[in-house]
């Protein structure tokens, strides 16, 4: 018994100091947004596409490099290529052979018996001057002298890689805008919450204390029901607002690339949101050349003129330069290609010869486009139009980007008054509903009244926390179109 006392407290022990182990980790907006930038699947993706753009970079400057390939061919002739029978070369009478072993003949009766028994014995004899088994290897160096092409993708590899880094600082904008917008909601969903419960515990301890002097018989069961259906409908508030904080929250750890199931604690409350974003500060100007997709865009026309010029480029002649050497072997064997044999000559001289021999090469190509049946032209032509394009799609940006200035300038200028607006109404319907709750403390004011102005006032609040949600976002819809990081 005393054992299983010991082993329960000891596994409450552990337990214990997990619980302590997981621990909310708490955020300010700056932190959430350094943790999304670092963390964030888009963000992430785009770090890795300016990592390929500068791999692509080496990738196109290492083609106008010194390139080094090897090979190594084995080749087997199971039916050897074959050469007309020596009765053919003999039988030529034009032949420089036939004259020679002609002369010789006249003057040897022998030579011409062998050149005779030869030639009989040759005539369907199939002769081949190649081995059945075949091995080389070979080692090239190439070098790019001139290419048209190589240098114009050379000048564009510049703005390759500030395409990918202009890219990458957009996703990180983006990123922060949405979480941004997403720390503002869980905060507003959560503060909404946390009003409504104070604004319970009050209604709770007046309905306590309406019970008693209910007891008492002072007033009417009537005004109980009231207070007690005041906090059964507070309380479905709050828990609908509880699932919208649970939704905010989830949707902020989202944006964050953080996985959903861990927790976090919030740092930032609405009041000190409005004082970072500088919502009481003066708007600046709009400049669309501060626009980081205006930057992009620019610099993809660029690229496209680079591609143009490349096409163009065709035309011109490419020089390269080359070394090869190489090693081959044959052999009546396989084997026979690893062995070495040994050649005795009748001056009693030996040699050790080698299945071997090398060769080397080396040498200038140029190539020459003469006509190509209009394709190359083709390619200039659509080249033009994607540039076209390109300038289209800036010029339509411009516009578009002073448009979405515009409209959340407005958005922010409203959400401005409404915010103060709603504000006063706040303070007006806290001020009613704190006459109206000592009123009927004292016995003089209804508890009609005080309902009525319970739900104003959470009404209110409600719309005050809304609005300056409001104003938080719009705040950062017009940042993100004047263009600030």
């Amino acid at each position: 018994m005393r054992r299983i006392i010991t082993l329960g407290m000891a596994l409450l022990a552990t337990l214990g100091m997990h619980a302590q182990e997981k621990t909310l980790k708490a955020y300010s907006l700056k932190e959430a947004v350094d943790y999304a930038v670092s963390n964030n699947n888009d963000a992430k993706n785009a770090k890795l596409d300016e990592a390929k753009a500068k791999a692509r970079n080496k990738e196109i400057i290492a083609t106008g490099l010194p390139q080094v390939s090897a090979s190594v061919d084995y080749n087997y002739y199971f039916k050897t290529p074959i050469v007309p029978a020596l009765s053919q070369f003999f039988n030529d009478t034009t032949s420089a052979t036939s004259r020679v072993f002609g002369y010789l003949a006249q003057n040897d009766p022998n030579i011409a018996n062998l050149l005779y028994q030869s030639s009989i014995q040759s005539k369907d004899q199939e002769i081949s001057f190649v081995l059945p088994h075949s091995l080389g290897g070979s080692l090239q160096v190439t070098q790019l002298l001139f290419d048209a092409r190589y240098m114009f993708g050379i000048r564009a590899t510049k703005d390759l890689i500030k395409t990918s880094r202009l890219s990458r600082e957009m996703t990180d904008i983006d990123v922060k805008y949405s979480v941004t917008k997403a720390y503002y909601q869980a905060r507003s969903a959560q503060q909404a919450n946390a009003m409504m419960a104070n604004t319970l515990v009050l209604i709770q301890k007046l309905l306590g204390e309406t019970r008693e002097t209910f007891k008492q018989g002072l007033i009417e069961e009537l005004d109980v029901d009231r207070l007690a259906l005041i906090e059964a409908n507070l309380k479905s508030q709050i828990a609908q607002q509880k699932r919208m904080e649970e939704v905010a929250f989830a949707n902020l750890k989202f944006q964050m690339g953080m996985p959903l199931n861990d927790e976090i604690l919030l740092t930032d409350d609405l009041e000190s949101l409005l004082a970072q974003a500088g919502v009481r500060t003066e708007a600046g100007s709009f400049d669309v050349t501060k626009r980081v997709e205006y930057e992009l865009l620019n610099t993809a026309i660029k690229l496209q003129g680079y591609d143009i010029a490349q096409k163009r480029s065709g035309y011109y002649p490419s020089l390269v330069a080359f070394l090869n050497y190489g090693w081959t072997a044959q052999s009546q064997t396989f084997e026979g290609m690893f062995k070495t044999t040994t050649q005795y000559y009748p001056d009693g001289d030996t040699r050790k010869i080698s299945p071997w021999f090398d060769q080397g090469l080396v040498g200038i190509k140029l190539n020459l486009p003469i006509f190509d049946s209009g394709s190359r032209m083709a390619q200039v032509k659509q080249a033009k139009l994607e540039q076209q394009k390109a300038t289209n799609n800036a010029n339509n940006f411009k516009n578009a980007a002073e448009l979405q200035y515009r409209v959340a300038y407005s958005s922010f200028t409203n959400a401005l008054e409404e915010e103060t607006n709603n504000k006063r109404s706040v303070d007006l319907s806290q001020k009613i509903f704190n006459t109206n709750r000592i009123k009927y403390q004292n016995g003089i004011g209804s508890s009609f009244e005080l309902e009525q102005s319970e739900q104003d006032l959470i009404t209110n609040q409600l719309k005050s926390i809304q609005s300056t949600l409001n104003l938080l976002t719009s705040k950062a819809d017009l940042d993100k179109a004047l263009g600030i990081k």
